[in-house]
């Protein structure tokens, strides 16, 4: 054991510190236990992997009538992945069954890869008419108490509330925890049951990890077919889903077994190494710092390699922050709107000028950014008409054109029925994520409120994008009294550093490259 540590507050309005015994939401690493429960039960000769679905839910209508278990298992049913607008929706066993049974598949089953919370709820639902007992029932005694793990499920352990860690988002708000949400006699309902939101703690995780090179649990034959390979995750093929685990390599050539978790609030991250005989697991509780982003850091510590570290803080008064915080304009009228964000600023550019300022770009560099931003404007404009072609090149054609234009069309169909008839697009920017990647933001107009594309961009083509609500704000934090900084484990480390200076009786914002800086002045309506 190198560490076992939890770090600040489960409950920040009484103080309650956080231990190595206090429990966390696991989130989707919930699948890897049903998937185990499911090779129990295959095990004891209840069922097998290869066994249709049909044979334990009832009548299935034709397009369903080939799905099997080891379908459900790795996500290649075709089945959507919720029936439910929350995770806390109060849906029964079979009314959720039958919803998912009515559902139109995504694709003929087999024949895709198509993340499935939805399925992980079905096999909970055949865990239980298989085995004739409640799903936590069952996964308690036949696979949770086997492997040692006396503090894990819904609600059975009975856990003290103290030990329970809160959640909380951006602003400080507690968001409390998914215990109290699943206080009724039958929750956790179906929209979660199997899928996720099973309670933990490090000391069981750790037990999991090591009754998983024994056959406390699965025999040597049951954990074969559990950690096999089966389905690519991805176009690219870089990670394919086994039993509840995705299946991958490491930059060192090792095998890597890993899941995630969570609900926008709650993270966890667990990650096994086999061939190395390690094992990370990292969860968190707060919006603004996320666990995903440390592994990568910790995986790099762990095995040797060098990892940057975040610069030391200091405590400034919440008046100084204060005194900070408002509009701020750049020579060429690129702006910066500091907020005051607890123990720091979170800042929010708007304008090319302005992001290229937080990143300390240099000229060339400064260049680029403004390139990919203009070029990212005219893919995402013609993307949004419906001309996906300059997108798909952009891409590298990962995916057929069919699919990327039908793909296209039902985001802006989802948007449109949320947010009104789209209006129109614009660039808002591009700054660096690390030394080989570039985030570009692009602004989506509706008729009630805009929304935001963040597209990702490799040395040659655009490696993702994803949608956002709201423009993200970079956060700083006080390295001295007139000093901050923004330190990104998920930008390699990259840290970029703002000061406010006095000059002529005026405060001013200085940012930008040391050889080049650049000045902004606070504009009367960052005034009070």
């Amino acid at each position: 054991m190198l560490l076992e540590k939890s770090y600040g507050l489960a409950d920040r309005a009484r103080r309650i510190p956080l231990t190595t015994d206090s429990v966390y939401n696991l989130g989707s690493i919930t699948k890897q236990f049903t998937a185990a429960a499911i090779l129990t039960l295959e095990t004891q000769g209840k069922l097998a992997v290869t066994d249709l679905a049909s044979k334990y839910l009832g009548p299935v209508p034709d397009d369903k009538s080939a799905i099997t278990l080891h379908h459900l298992l790795t996500h290649s049913s075709g089945l959507e992945s919720d029936f439910s607008p929350t995770d806390y929706d109060p849906v029964g066993r079979e009314e959720y069954v039958r919803r998912a049974l009515q559902s139109k598949l995504l694709f003929k089953p087999g024949d895709g890869y198509e993340y499935s919370n939805a399925g992980y709820s079905l096999l909970a639902a055949i865990v239980e008419k298989v085995s004739g007992q409640p799903y936590e029932v069952y996964l308690t005694e036949r696979v949770l108490k086997p492997a040692g793990m006396r503090e894990t499920g819904y609600k059975l352990p009975a856990w003290a509330p103290d030990r329970i860690a809160h959640g909380y988002l951006d602003d400080g708000e507690d968001w409390g925890t998914i215990l109290q949400r699943i206080q009724e006699p039958d929750a956790p309902y179906w929209t979660l049951r199997g899928n996720g939101g099973l309670h933990t703690t490090l000391g069981d995780m750790l037990a999991w990890h090591r009754a998983l090179e024994t056959g406390a649990v699965l025999s040597k034959e049951a954990r074969a077919k559990y950690f096999t390979p089966y389905v690519a995750e991805g176009p690219r093929g870089l990670s394919h889903y086994a039993y509840g685990w995705a299946v991958s390599k490491s930059a060192r050539g090792t095998t890597v077994v890993q899941h995630n978790g969570g609900n926008g609030v709650y993270v966890a991250e667990f990650v096994r190494f086999p061939d190395e005989d390690a094992m990370l697991l990292l969860t968190s509780t707060d919006t603004t710092l996320t666990a995903t982003p440390v592994v990568e850091v910790l995986e790099q510590i762990l095995f040797g390699g060098k990892a940057a570290l975040p610069p030391r803080v200091v405590d400034i008064a919440p008046e100084r922050l204060q005194a900070l915080a408002g509009e701020w304009r750049l020579p060429q009228g690129g702006t910066l709107t500091l907020l005051a964000d607890r123990s720091g600023l979170a800042v929010t550019p708007a304008g090319q000028e302005a992001f290229s300022a937080l990143a300390a770009a240099a000229p060339a560099q400064a260049a680029r950014l403004a390139d990919l931003s203009r070029r990212t404007a005219e893919i995402a404009a013609k993307s949004f008409a419906g001309d996906v072609t300059p997108l798909h090149e952009a891409m590298g054609g990962g995916m057929t054109l069919e699919e990327m234009r039908a793909q296209e069309a039902d985001m802006m169909r989802d948007r449109e029925s949320r947010l009104g008839k789209y209006k129109g697009s614009a660039a808002v920017g591009a700054i660096p994520r690390d030394a080989d990647t570039v985030r570009v933001f692009v602004r989506l107009d509706f008729e009630q409120r805009s929304v935001y594309n963040v597209y990702l961009w490799g040395p040659q083509r655009i490696l993702g994008l994803r949608g956002t609500p709201v423009l993200p704000a970079l956060r700083y934090l006080p390295t001295g009294e007139r000093e901050f900084a923004a330190f990104s484990l998920d930008g390699a480390g990259i840290e970029r550093r703002l000061r406010f200076i006095e000059r002529d009786g005026q405060m001013r914002l200085v940012l930008g490259p040391a050889d080049a800086p650049v000045e902004a002045s606070k504009t009367d309506r960052g005034r009070d």
